[in-house]
Protein backbone atom coordinates (compact mmCIF):
# COMPACT_ATOMS: atom_id res chain seq x y z
CA UNK A 1 0.00 0.00 0.00
CA UNK A 2 2.99 2.24 1.19
CA UNK A 3 4.49 1.17 -1.96
CA UNK A 4 1.44 1.85 -4.42
CA UNK A 5 0.53 5.10 -2.84
CA UNK A 6 4.42 6.03 -3.19
CA UNK A 7 4.34 5.03 -7.07
CA UNK A 8 0.87 7.00 -7.03
CA UNK A 9 2.39 10.25 -5.41
CA UNK A 10 5.07 9.66 -8.11
CA UNK A 11 3.06 9.54 -10.84
CA UNK A 12 1.11 12.73 -9.66
CA UNK A 13 4.04 14.67 -9.36
CA UNK A 14 5.00 13.48 -12.67
CA UNK A 15 2.24 14.58 -14.68
CA UNK A 16 2.40 18.08 -12.15
CA UNK A 17 5.59 18.64 -13.26
CA UNK A 18 4.91 17.99 -16.88
CA UNK A 19 2.41 20.55 -16.36
CA UNK A 20 4.73 22.96 -15.03
CA UNK A 21 6.75 22.51 -18.03
CA UNK A 22 4.27 22.57 -20.40
CA UNK A 23 2.98 26.13 -18.77
CA UNK A 24 6.55 27.00 -18.45
CA UNK A 25 7.12 26.16 -22.01
CA UNK A 26 4.12 28.10 -23.15
CA UNK A 27 4.53 30.63 -21.78
CA UNK A 28 8.56 31.31 -22.99
CA UNK A 29 7.01 30.47 -26.13
CA UNK A 30 4.31 33.54 -26.00
CA UNK A 31 7.41 35.88 -25.36
CA UNK A 32 9.30 34.74 -27.65
CA UNK A 33 6.44 34.92 -30.14
CA UNK A 34 5.54 39.05 -28.77
CA UNK A 35 9.08 39.67 -29.47
CA UNK A 36 9.15 38.44 -32.90
CA UNK A 37 6.14 40.52 -32.96
CA UNK A 38 7.53 43.66 -31.19
CA UNK A 39 11.07 43.48 -33.93
CA UNK A 40 8.98 42.59 -37.05
CA UNK A 41 7.00 45.89 -35.79
CA UNK A 42 10.30 47.60 -35.76
CA UNK A 43 11.55 46.46 -38.89
CA UNK A 44 8.32 47.76 -40.46
CA UNK A 45 8.78 50.92 -38.62
CA UNK A 46 12.36 51.78 -39.51
CA UNK A 47 11.34 50.90 -43.16
CA UNK A 48 8.36 53.07 -43.38
CA UNK A 49 10.96 55.46 -42.19
CA UNK A 50 13.54 55.00 -45.07
CA UNK A 51 11.06 54.42 -47.86
CA UNK A 52 9.44 57.76 -46.66
CA UNK A 53 12.86 59.31 -46.30
CA UNK A 54 14.74 58.28 -49.28
CA UNK A 55 12.15 56.86 -51.86
CA UNK A 56 11.82 59.29 -55.13
CA UNK A 57 9.12 61.74 -53.96
CA UNK A 58 7.07 62.85 -57.51
CA UNK A 59 6.03 66.44 -56.64
CA UNK A 60 4.79 67.35 -60.40
CA UNK A 61 4.25 66.48 -63.73
CA UNK A 62 4.56 68.82 -66.74
CA UNK A 63 3.10 67.11 -69.87
CA UNK A 64 5.30 63.66 -69.56
CA UNK A 65 7.96 65.21 -67.77
CA UNK A 66 8.29 64.21 -63.88
CA UNK A 67 9.34 66.22 -61.39
CA UNK A 68 10.84 64.85 -58.05
CA UNK A 69 11.08 66.69 -55.03
CA UNK A 70 14.92 65.92 -55.44
CA UNK A 71 14.80 67.36 -58.98
CA UNK A 72 13.66 70.51 -57.33
CA UNK A 73 16.03 71.32 -54.67
CA UNK A 74 18.40 74.26 -56.19
CA UNK A 75 15.12 75.86 -56.53
CA UNK A 76 13.65 75.55 -53.18
CA UNK A 77 17.35 76.02 -51.48
CA UNK A 78 17.61 79.13 -53.64
CA UNK A 79 14.02 80.50 -52.02
CA UNK A 80 14.78 79.38 -48.91
CA UNK A 81 18.36 80.89 -48.45
CA UNK A 82 16.16 84.44 -49.19
CA UNK A 83 13.60 83.15 -46.60
CA UNK A 84 16.30 83.04 -44.07
CA UNK A 85 17.48 86.34 -44.64
CA UNK A 86 14.01 87.78 -44.24
CA UNK A 87 13.27 85.33 -41.21
CA UNK A 88 16.44 87.64 -39.22
CA UNK A 89 14.70 91.24 -40.62
CA UNK A 90 11.75 89.77 -39.36
CA UNK A 91 12.48 88.64 -36.14
CA UNK A 92 14.82 91.74 -35.27
CA UNK A 93 11.92 94.33 -36.24
CA UNK A 94 8.40 91.96 -34.82
CA UNK A 95 9.79 88.84 -33.09
CA UNK A 96 8.48 85.47 -34.11
CA UNK A 97 8.76 83.90 -37.18
CA UNK A 98 8.41 84.95 -40.76
CA UNK A 99 8.03 81.73 -42.14
CA UNK A 100 4.58 81.64 -39.56
CA UNK A 101 3.80 85.03 -39.93
CA UNK A 102 0.44 85.76 -41.88
CA UNK A 103 0.12 87.92 -44.59
CA UNK A 104 -2.60 90.32 -45.54
CA UNK A 105 -4.63 86.89 -47.11
CA UNK A 106 -4.42 84.99 -44.17
CA UNK A 107 -1.76 82.67 -46.07
CA UNK A 108 2.02 82.68 -44.08
CA UNK A 109 5.04 83.60 -45.73
CA UNK A 110 6.16 80.14 -45.98
CA UNK A 111 3.22 79.01 -47.68
CA UNK A 112 3.28 81.87 -50.52
CA UNK A 113 7.18 81.19 -50.87
CA UNK A 114 6.04 77.36 -51.35
CA UNK A 115 3.55 78.28 -54.25
CA UNK A 116 5.89 80.69 -55.76
CA UNK A 117 8.53 77.92 -56.06
CA UNK A 118 6.20 75.49 -57.29
CA UNK A 119 4.93 77.97 -60.21
CA UNK A 120 8.43 78.89 -60.40
CA UNK A 121 9.62 75.29 -61.32
CA UNK A 122 6.29 74.65 -63.67
CA UNK A 123 7.32 77.35 -65.65
CA UNK A 124 10.62 77.07 -66.00
CA UNK A 125 9.92 73.60 -67.59
CA UNK A 126 7.34 74.88 -69.78
CA UNK A 127 10.16 77.53 -70.86
CA UNK A 128 12.63 75.11 -71.20
CA UNK A 129 10.52 72.49 -73.54
CA UNK A 130 9.72 75.41 -75.57
CA UNK A 131 13.28 76.36 -75.76
CA UNK A 132 13.93 72.85 -76.80
CA UNK A 133 11.19 73.00 -79.34
CA UNK A 134 12.21 76.12 -80.83
CA UNK A 135 16.33 74.98 -81.52
CA UNK A 136 17.49 76.78 -78.90
CA UNK A 137 20.78 75.28 -77.54
CA UNK A 138 23.28 76.79 -75.01
CA UNK A 139 26.14 78.87 -76.34
CA UNK A 140 29.81 78.32 -75.49
CA UNK A 141 29.18 81.67 -73.46
CA UNK A 142 26.24 80.46 -71.37
CA UNK A 143 28.23 76.86 -71.15
CA UNK A 144 31.65 78.97 -69.81
CA UNK A 145 29.03 81.14 -66.98
CA UNK A 146 27.19 78.04 -66.05
CA UNK A 147 30.17 76.60 -64.84
CA UNK A 148 31.10 79.52 -63.00
CA UNK A 149 27.78 79.55 -61.24
CA UNK A 150 27.44 76.01 -60.36
CA UNK A 151 31.15 75.83 -59.08
CA UNK A 152 30.15 79.22 -57.05
CA UNK A 153 27.10 77.95 -55.69
CA UNK A 154 28.51 74.41 -55.14
CA UNK A 155 31.14 75.50 -53.12
CA UNK A 156 29.24 77.80 -50.75
CA UNK A 157 26.85 74.75 -49.85
CA UNK A 158 27.63 74.07 -46.32
CA UNK A 159 27.83 70.13 -45.13
CA UNK A 160 24.60 70.35 -43.80
CA UNK A 161 23.12 71.38 -46.74
CA UNK A 162 24.96 69.36 -48.80
CA UNK A 163 23.28 66.37 -46.17
CA UNK A 164 19.46 67.75 -46.55
CA UNK A 165 19.32 68.17 -50.19
CA UNK A 166 21.91 65.44 -51.71
CA UNK A 167 23.22 68.17 -53.77
CA UNK A 168 26.35 68.00 -55.67
CA UNK A 169 28.20 69.58 -58.52
CA UNK A 170 26.25 67.55 -61.70
CA UNK A 171 22.82 68.47 -60.01
CA UNK A 172 23.52 71.65 -59.61
CA UNK A 173 24.78 72.35 -63.18
CA UNK A 174 21.85 70.75 -64.78
CA UNK A 175 19.95 73.17 -62.97
CA UNK A 176 21.56 75.90 -64.66
CA UNK A 177 21.72 74.43 -68.06
CA UNK A 178 17.88 74.20 -67.93
CA UNK A 179 17.26 77.82 -65.99
CA UNK A 180 19.67 79.63 -69.02
CA UNK A 181 17.66 78.44 -71.78
CA UNK A 182 14.85 78.70 -70.01
CA UNK A 183 15.14 82.28 -69.06
CA UNK A 184 16.44 83.19 -72.67
CA UNK A 185 13.09 81.78 -74.70
CA UNK A 186 11.25 83.64 -71.79
CA UNK A 187 13.05 86.76 -72.83
CA UNK A 188 12.70 86.52 -75.96
CA UNK A 189 9.06 85.56 -75.85
CA UNK A 190 8.20 88.45 -73.73
CA UNK A 191 10.53 90.69 -76.56
CA UNK A 192 7.23 89.32 -78.46
CA UNK A 193 5.11 91.10 -76.59
CA UNK A 194 2.60 94.29 -77.87
CA UNK A 195 3.98 96.53 -74.70
CA UNK A 196 4.05 100.23 -74.99
CA UNK A 197 6.58 101.44 -72.83
CA UNK A 198 5.85 105.34 -72.94
CA UNK A 199 2.51 104.71 -72.01
CA UNK A 200 3.83 102.03 -68.91
CA UNK A 201 6.45 104.94 -67.48
CA UNK A 202 3.20 107.91 -68.04
CA UNK A 203 0.81 105.41 -66.19
CA UNK A 204 2.99 104.79 -63.71
CA UNK A 205 3.24 108.49 -62.75
CA UNK A 206 7.31 108.50 -63.31
CA UNK A 207 8.57 111.83 -64.86
CA UNK A 208 11.93 113.06 -64.97
CA UNK A 209 11.43 115.71 -62.73
CA UNK A 210 10.08 113.64 -59.96
CA UNK A 211 12.95 111.79 -60.14
CA UNK A 212 15.90 113.65 -60.46
CA UNK A 213 19.04 112.81 -58.80
CA UNK A 214 21.35 114.75 -56.86
CA UNK A 215 24.80 112.74 -56.06
CA UNK A 216 27.13 114.36 -53.47
CA UNK A 217 30.06 113.89 -51.34
CA UNK A 218 30.37 115.23 -47.87
CA UNK A 219 32.52 115.58 -44.80
CA UNK A 220 30.55 115.63 -41.40
CA UNK A 221 30.34 115.30 -37.83
CA UNK A 222 26.73 114.07 -36.42
CA UNK A 223 25.49 115.72 -33.41
CA UNK A 224 24.05 112.39 -31.79
CA UNK A 225 25.46 108.62 -31.66
CA UNK A 226 24.41 105.40 -29.78
CA UNK A 227 26.23 103.83 -26.96
CA UNK A 228 26.76 99.86 -26.52
CA UNK A 229 23.36 99.53 -25.04
CA UNK A 230 21.78 101.48 -28.13
CA UNK A 231 20.95 104.46 -26.27
CA UNK A 232 21.15 107.63 -28.17
CA UNK A 233 23.47 110.53 -27.03
CA UNK A 234 22.87 113.95 -28.44
CA UNK A 235 25.95 116.85 -27.92
CA UNK A 236 25.14 120.07 -25.98
CA UNK A 237 25.52 123.47 -27.45
CA UNK A 238 29.49 123.44 -26.51
CA UNK A 239 30.18 120.29 -27.95
CA UNK A 240 28.58 121.36 -31.51
CA UNK A 241 30.11 124.40 -31.19
CA UNK A 242 33.37 122.17 -31.18
CA UNK A 243 32.18 119.91 -33.64
CA UNK A 244 31.97 123.04 -36.03
CA UNK A 245 34.81 124.60 -35.54
CA UNK A 246 36.94 121.42 -35.73
CA UNK A 247 35.42 120.85 -39.11
CA UNK A 248 36.02 124.46 -40.01
CA UNK A 249 39.39 123.51 -38.99
CA UNK A 250 39.98 121.05 -42.52
CA UNK A 251 37.91 123.33 -44.55
CA UNK A 252 40.65 124.84 -46.44
CA UNK A 253 42.02 121.60 -46.94
CA UNK A 254 39.26 119.61 -47.67
CA UNK A 255 37.82 121.86 -50.18
CA UNK A 256 41.19 121.90 -51.68
CA UNK A 257 41.36 118.63 -52.79
CA UNK A 258 41.56 117.15 -56.15
CA UNK A 259 40.55 113.69 -54.97
CA UNK A 260 37.07 114.57 -52.81
CA UNK A 261 37.02 111.19 -50.83
CA UNK A 262 40.62 111.24 -49.32
CA UNK A 263 41.14 113.41 -46.39
CA UNK A 264 39.32 110.28 -44.26
CA UNK A 265 41.75 107.51 -44.29
CA UNK A 266 38.70 104.12 -44.28
CA UNK A 267 40.59 102.20 -41.96
CA UNK A 268 40.50 105.61 -39.21
CA UNK A 269 38.27 106.49 -36.74
CA UNK A 270 36.97 109.03 -38.85
CA UNK A 271 35.52 106.89 -41.62
CA UNK A 272 31.78 106.42 -42.62
CA UNK A 273 29.37 104.43 -39.75
CA UNK A 274 28.22 103.17 -42.48
CA UNK A 275 27.37 103.19 -46.15
CA UNK A 276 24.23 105.10 -46.79
CA UNK A 277 21.09 103.31 -48.75
CA UNK A 278 21.57 106.03 -51.68
CA UNK A 279 25.97 105.84 -51.50
CA UNK A 280 27.11 106.92 -55.16
CA UNK A 281 30.01 105.15 -56.28
CA UNK A 282 33.26 106.63 -54.70
CA UNK A 283 35.59 108.45 -57.63
CA UNK A 284 38.93 105.76 -57.95
CA UNK A 285 41.57 108.00 -56.18
CA UNK A 286 44.17 109.62 -57.50
CA UNK A 287 47.73 109.19 -57.46
CA UNK A 288 48.40 112.49 -54.96
CA UNK A 289 45.62 112.58 -52.93
CA UNK A 290 46.30 115.28 -51.02
CA UNK A 291 46.18 116.81 -47.48
CA UNK A 292 44.60 113.87 -44.43
CA UNK A 293 42.62 114.47 -41.61
CA UNK A 294 44.61 115.07 -37.91
CA UNK A 295 44.84 111.93 -35.93
CA UNK A 296 41.76 111.23 -33.68
CA UNK A 297 39.25 113.35 -35.80
CA UNK A 298 35.64 112.90 -35.09
CA UNK A 299 35.06 114.31 -39.31
CA UNK A 300 33.83 111.21 -41.11
CA UNK A 301 33.03 110.79 -44.79
CA UNK A 302 30.11 109.59 -46.90
CA UNK A 303 28.16 109.85 -50.28
CA UNK A 304 24.63 109.95 -50.87
CA UNK A 305 21.91 109.68 -53.67
CA UNK A 306 18.89 112.48 -53.16
CA UNK A 307 16.15 112.16 -55.16
CA UNK A 308 13.69 115.29 -56.04
CA UNK A 309 9.95 113.62 -54.55
CA UNK A 310 12.30 112.70 -51.34
CA UNK A 311 10.99 114.08 -48.24
CA UNK A 312 13.70 115.93 -45.88
CA UNK A 313 13.33 112.88 -43.75
CA UNK A 314 13.69 110.25 -46.33
CA UNK A 315 16.91 112.28 -47.96
CA UNK A 316 18.16 112.66 -44.12
CA UNK A 317 19.11 116.60 -44.14
CA UNK A 318 16.44 119.61 -42.64
CA UNK A 319 14.38 120.88 -45.37
CA UNK A 320 16.71 124.43 -45.56
CA UNK A 321 19.23 122.98 -45.94
CA UNK A 322 18.18 120.28 -48.57
CA UNK A 323 16.69 123.14 -50.70
CA UNK A 324 20.39 124.67 -50.57
CA UNK A 325 22.15 121.59 -51.81
CA UNK A 326 19.51 121.04 -54.68
CA UNK A 327 20.38 124.70 -55.67
CA UNK A 328 23.79 123.65 -55.78
CA UNK A 329 25.94 123.67 -59.25
CA UNK A 330 27.61 120.49 -60.25
CA UNK A 331 31.24 120.81 -58.89
CA UNK A 332 30.26 123.15 -56.69
CA UNK A 333 31.51 122.59 -52.44
CA UNK A 334 29.52 124.29 -49.88
CA UNK A 335 31.03 127.86 -49.11
CA UNK A 336 31.85 127.00 -45.77
CA UNK A 337 30.73 124.46 -42.61
CA UNK A 338 26.87 124.27 -43.10
CA UNK A 339 24.63 122.68 -40.41
CA UNK A 340 21.36 121.32 -40.08
CA UNK A 341 19.44 119.13 -36.81
CA UNK A 342 21.30 116.45 -37.54
CA UNK A 343 25.22 117.60 -37.73
CA UNK A 344 27.44 119.82 -39.75
CA UNK A 345 28.46 119.35 -43.23
CA UNK A 346 31.01 120.60 -45.94
CA UNK A 347 29.09 119.01 -49.21
CA UNK A 348 30.49 118.59 -53.14
CA UNK A 349 27.55 118.73 -55.49
CA UNK A 350 28.84 115.75 -57.88
CA UNK A 351 26.11 115.18 -60.08
CA UNK A 352 22.68 117.41 -59.96
CA UNK A 353 20.77 115.91 -62.62
CA UNK A 354 21.72 111.97 -62.89
CA UNK A 355 19.02 110.42 -64.67
CA UNK A 356 19.57 106.75 -62.43
CA UNK A 357 16.76 106.44 -60.43
CA UNK A 358 14.29 107.69 -63.05
CA UNK A 359 15.80 105.13 -65.64
CA UNK A 360 15.36 102.73 -62.67
CA UNK A 361 12.23 103.08 -62.06
CA UNK A 362 11.16 102.87 -65.69
CA UNK A 363 12.95 99.58 -65.77
CA UNK A 364 11.28 98.51 -63.19
CA UNK A 365 7.57 99.43 -64.41
CA UNK A 366 8.15 97.83 -67.70
CA UNK A 367 9.36 94.97 -65.96
CA UNK A 368 6.32 94.43 -64.13
CA UNK A 369 4.54 94.83 -66.66
CA UNK A 370 6.15 92.38 -68.70
CA UNK A 371 5.48 89.79 -65.87
CA UNK A 372 2.04 90.73 -65.92
CA UNK A 373 1.44 90.39 -69.30
CA UNK A 374 3.97 87.06 -69.45
CA UNK A 375 1.77 85.42 -66.56
CA UNK A 376 -1.21 85.95 -68.71
CA UNK A 377 0.16 84.37 -71.78
CA UNK A 378 1.70 81.61 -70.08
CA UNK A 379 -1.48 80.14 -68.41
CA UNK A 380 -2.94 80.61 -72.19
CA UNK A 381 0.05 78.24 -73.16
CA UNK A 382 -0.27 76.22 -70.43
CA UNK A 383 -4.52 75.46 -71.23
CA UNK A 384 -3.92 75.57 -74.88
CA UNK A 385 -0.71 72.74 -75.06
CA UNK A 386 -0.02 71.42 -71.28
CA UNK A 387 -0.99 69.19 -69.01
CA UNK A 388 0.32 70.06 -65.10
CA UNK A 389 -0.49 67.49 -62.07
CA UNK A 390 0.42 68.42 -58.99
CA UNK A 391 0.68 65.49 -56.48
CA UNK A 392 -0.59 66.83 -53.65
CA UNK A 393 0.04 63.91 -51.17
CA UNK A 394 3.54 64.25 -51.30
CA UNK A 395 3.54 68.14 -51.63
CA UNK A 396 1.76 68.89 -48.85
CA UNK A 397 4.64 67.23 -46.47
CA UNK A 398 7.13 69.41 -47.76
CA UNK A 399 7.34 72.27 -45.11
CA UNK A 400 9.20 75.13 -46.39
CA UNK A 401 11.86 76.83 -43.82
CA UNK A 402 13.31 73.43 -43.01
CA UNK A 403 13.82 71.42 -46.26
CA UNK A 404 16.91 72.70 -47.31
CA UNK A 405 17.71 74.45 -43.96
CA UNK A 406 18.28 73.83 -40.49
CA UNK A 407 15.18 76.74 -39.27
Amino acid sequence: MNSAKRVSNQTINSKKEGKDKGVAQSSGNGRVIAIGMAAVFLVFVIVMVCWEKLHPRLIMTVNDEKIYLSDMMTDIYSTEQTGAYLDQIYKQSNGGSYWSAESKDGRTYGEILKENTLNTVMQKQMMYDEAIEAGYTLTDEENTQIESDAEKMYSELTASVKNNTGLNKKKILAYYQKKTLADRYKKDWIDTFDIDDAQVISDAGITPEAYRQYDIQYYYIPYSSTDDNGNEIVMSDDERAAAIAELQNSYNDISGLEDFSTYIDSSSNGSSEKADANATATPAPTENPGPKAPEGTNIKYTTKSIIANETADEAGFDDELLNSIKAMNNGDITGSVVEDSKGCYIIKMVENNSTEKYDSECSSAISEKEEEVFQEKIEQLEADKYVVEVNDDEWDKVAFGSVTINN
